[in-house]
């Protein structure tokens, strides 16, 4: 690993040797790795196809809210039209979001399509590592009309949300979770944990960059999905971690917050 000493003066600069450069490193796939000819029967490894069907995450023993119907034909534009139109909006108007709207968001962001015992049989509204769903979605609402507010976790696979905690949580949001406190006016964050321990089990230190990823194309069908609602949408990776993953009860190694999703109607003009 190259260190490089650098003066203070110089001001800030690359932090080589540093966590950022350790992890660059640790996650490279390396030319030896092409020798191993067998290396992609990884895949379909007992243990591996386990970690497959034991993806999707249900939480048991909590009350469970009824979502309706994802409405796939309250996307009124063509796919060209929302990337045209997507922007980042951090401004958020009083109304509320319909359930049907929250519905069809979670649904074509991450839910699950069909599933089975065979292999593969899983498959999901968004690209992700080895299938191995790593993205999860905990909508906080604030204000969306038949269903209260709280903290909840959207099941993929049943379609319905468990509740984690009741209650509001705008306050707590502006004053211990967001570095950009206006982001506390959306109707709904939806905060995207990782199963870091899921893709790191099968594909070593690499499966960190892997779950970046996944969060990625959860974020981009967020967006895109969001735009043709007609909707404000802005991601944010400006949030305290401890306070979310506390909430959560993730250990943040094993699991843990890693982007959260802003959703709103777009304010009076």
């Amino acid at each position: 690993m190259r260190l490089v000493t650098r003066d203070p003066s110089d001001g800030p600069g690359p932090e080589y040797g540093g966590p950022a450069e350790v992890y660059q490193i640790a996650t490279r796939n390396l030319s030896v790795s092409k020798r191993f000819s067998k290396a992609h029967e990884t895949h379909y490894q007992p243990w591996v196809q386990e970690l497959v069907a034991e993806a999707p995450l249900h939480l048991h023993g909590c009350p469970r809210v009824p979502l309706p119907p994802a409405d796939i034909s309250l996307l009124g534009m063509s796919v060209g039209q929302a990337i045209a139109r997507r922007h980042s909006g951090r401004v958020y108007g009083d109304g509320a979001l319909t359930s049907e709207q929250l519905a069809t968001l979670l649904t074509a962001s991450a839910a699950v399509r069909t599933t089975g015992q065979i292999r593969g049989a899983i498959r999901r509204n968004v690209t992700n590592s080895g299938n191995l769903g790593s993205a999860e979605l905990y909508p906080v609402v604030m204000r969306t009309d038949g269903i209260e507010p709280g903290l909840y976790h959207f099941d993929s696979v049943r379609h319905d949300l468990a509740v984690v905690s009741s209650g509001h949580y705008a306050t707590w949001l502006r004053e211990v979770v967001l570095f950009q406190v206006e982001f506390a006016e959306a109707a709904v964050a939806v905060i995207v944990t990782s199963a870091f321990g899921r893709l790191t089990a099968k594909y070593g230190p690499r499966g960190y960059r892997l779950a970046l990823f996944d969060v990625g194309h959860v974020s981009q069908n967020f967006y895109l999905c969001a735009t043709a609602l007609g909707l404000e949408v802005c991601a944010t990776a400006g949030f305290v971690d401890e306070a979310i993953n506390s909430i959560l009860s993730l250990d943040g190694l094993q699991a843990g917050a890693s982007l959260v999703l802003l959703v709103g109607t777009r304010p009076m003009v």
